[in-house]
Order: structure tokens, then sequence, then C-alpha cells
């Protein structure tokens, strides 16, 4: 007997975050978006916080947040797919400063303390874990400050453009 892939569980509590993420209207304004889905799916509700547990889970497994560095390591959970529903679905578990880049149609991110004792601690883009929406052309350098925090984001079509630092020429 096959096992499940280590992923399945959380894509299995995502399936509904993601219908709802896709169906979002990006013209709407991002506050009103992320009220919509604290209503829907609120922070402190179990699917969110069994999401949480999952992505901490599969970051001490390994699986998750595999690449980078000491500061921001990341993954790819999902490419845009139809069983995505168009999203690409990205976890980072980062403290400090990203790399700046542009959401050519938008970025729903979803945050969780890598310590739930740190979780009155932590901040990304200076507000505490829960759901944030950045508009469609919106462009940031993400920062998590305080304590480590653990984000899983969603792009329509996996749309994003990096920035990276230029480096001096030789």
């Amino acid at each position: 007997m096959t096992q499940p892939a280590p992923n399945t569980r959380l894509l299995e509590l995502l399936d509904p975050v993601l219908a709802r993420v896709a169906a979002l209207d990006p013209t709407e304004q991002p506050h009103a978006l992320e009220a919509a889905l604290e209503h829907e799916f609120p922070h402190a509700g179990e699917r969110v916080q069994a999401i949480g547990r999952e992505i901490a889970a599969g970051i001490a497994a390994g699986w998750l947040c595999d690449r980078g560095d000491a500061s921001a390591r990341f993954s790819r959970l999902a490419k845009p797919s139809p069983t995505s529903r168009g999203l690409s679905i990205d976890v980072v578990s980062m403290l400090g400063a990203g790399v700046e880049h542009t959401h050519p149609k938008g970025e729903v991110t979803l945050g969780f303390a890598s310590n739930p004792a740190e979780s009155d601690s932590c901040q990304f883009e200076a507000r505490s874990p829960a759901w944030v929406v950045l508009p469609p052309g919106s462009r940031h350098i993400p920062r998590v400050d305080g304590a480590r925090m653990n984000l899983i984001y969603f792009l329509p079509d996996g749309a994003a453009e990096w920035h990276p630092p230029s480096r001096p020429s030789a």
C-alpha cells in the first residue's frame, strides 16, 4: 500500500480556501476582501489553525520550506492548475525582509507565528498573523518583524515579477 504524499492533508484543508480565494473580485478593496476571508475562514477557527499546524509539521519534517537561507526558507506547494483553482501555492518561513516583487494579479497571504507562543510579537506587513490581501499591481518588500512567521500565499496564475537587488559591477 502506497503512502499518500506528505502534502495531501494540507491540500485537502486548503481546498475550500482555494475555491474562495480564486473567486475573489480583485477590484474590491483589500480590507473588504480580508474581512470576507476572515468571516468565512476565521484565523482562530479550526480549519485555518489546522492549516497552520500542517505547515509547521511540513517544515519540521523537511518537505516544506526546504530552500533558501536561514532568514527566508521557502517552497512551492502547488503550481497553478485546475486542482489549485489556477493559483500557485507557496510557503515561506521568514524573519526580516524578503525579495522585492510585484503582484500583477494580486496576492493573498495567510500568516502564522512559527512559534504559537510568539503570535503576539510577530508581524507580516506590520500586521499580526492574519489574512493579508495585496491588490493587482502592488509592489512590496515582504517583511516579518518580531518573531519568525510561516506564510502561505496564493498567486493567481502564479503571477509575480521579482526585483532582486542589483549587484555592483566588478
